[in-house]
């Protein structure tokens, strides 16, 4: 793709400064191990430039605009989000940012590289007084309790995004492992609130975190859920969901907003953007959330940047 084709989209559409920005990592590669970046809504984020994940935010200035203009428009000021698979906090610190003062969010990561990051993020984040404080969780969810590998494939390149938990046959593989804790969503809320906004990309084990929140779910405690599905549906994931009492979408976009379908729709094939769907107990409220065009993700929200080290791109 070249350059001129890859700006037609709306990162850069809607915040132009963006433009200069791309231009000068494309012609002047970083060399610095961590950058910190102002991410659009107005927090700094960390990252590590020679890493997927974190040259993607610097070229972009945010990963996955599509779930994360879900998340903007889902999450009400005072509510409990849960970042399932939240990786060095990205989509947290939108969650923290939308919940304000008066919400609370958690941040799930087991692997432990990516986890550094996050801490070192959600301390700079908690010291935002207009965001709702953030608790990281190090361990991974699953259907059940006990110690697992997670697997970072040797084909990585050092990609943070694509370790997943070891199946059987996976376990002894040459690729690096690493021993986490696992745990289910039920243990780890108990009987406190529920959940307000739940987000799950775990790389394939979406449907085991969900059959660990079993009891959240047939009690009706979670009201909105954004997760990865690489499969057309109907699918294990989104049947379950459906049991249980859930309308799924696919959350995908267009360049002028977001454009959510039924899942079953003919015209699904046809949309473009990242295999994000969401599941929503109340589908008035989320439409009504979609209607409006353009991309809220992209405003700031009136938060100040404040560098949190590294070399600042602004």
């Amino acid at each position: 793709m070249n350059l001129l084709a890859s700006l037609t989209r709306p990162e850069y559409i809607f915040r132009p400064a963006q433009i200069v920005r791309r231009v000068k990592c494309q012609f002047k590669p970083s060399t610095a191990h961590y950058e910190t970046v102002c991410l659009p809504w107005g927090l700094p984020i960390r990252v590590e430039p020679k890493e997927e994940l974190g040259a993607l935010i610097r070229r972009l200035g945010v990963y996955d605009l599509h779930a994360c203009e879900y998340i903007s428009r889902l999450v009400d000021p005072g509510d409990f989000a849960v970042d399932v698979g939240a990786n060095i906090g990205q989509m947290t610190s939108l969650m923290a940012v939308r919940a304000g003062p008066s919400g609370e969010v958690w941040a799930i990561e087991p692997h432990p590289v990516p986890f550094a990051e996050l801490e070192y993020n959600t301390t700079v984040w908690n010291q935002d007084s207009g965001s709702a404080p953030i608790r990281a969780h190090r361990s991974a969810l699953s259907d059940h309790s006990g110690v697992a590998k997670l697997v970072v494939p040797l084909s990585s390149g050092g990609n943070h995004m694509l370790a997943f938990l070891a199946d059987g046959s996976r376990a002894s593989s040459p690729d690096e492992h690493y021993e986490v804790q696992l745990r289910s969503l039920d243990e780890l809320v108990g009987e406190r609130r529920g959940i307000d906004f739940l987000k799950v990309d775990v790389e394939g084990h979406e449907r085991q975190v969900l059959e660990g929140s079993r009891r959240l779910l047939a009690s009706g405690r979670v009201r909105d859920i954004l997760f990865e599905e690489l499969q057309t549906p109907p699918t294990s994931v989104t049947k379950f969901l459906e049991s249980v009492g859930f309308a799924v979408f696919r959350a995908a976009g267009t360049v002028s907003g977001p454009t959510p379908r039924a899942i079953d729709s003919a015209a699904d094939s046809l949309v473009h953007g990242p295999p994000n769907f969401i599941a929503t107990r109340d589908s008035q409220r989320f439409l009504r959330r979609m209607a409006g065009r353009g991309w809220t993700a992209l405003r700031n929200c009136g938060h100040a940047h404040h560098p949190a080290g590294g070399n600042a791109v602004l």
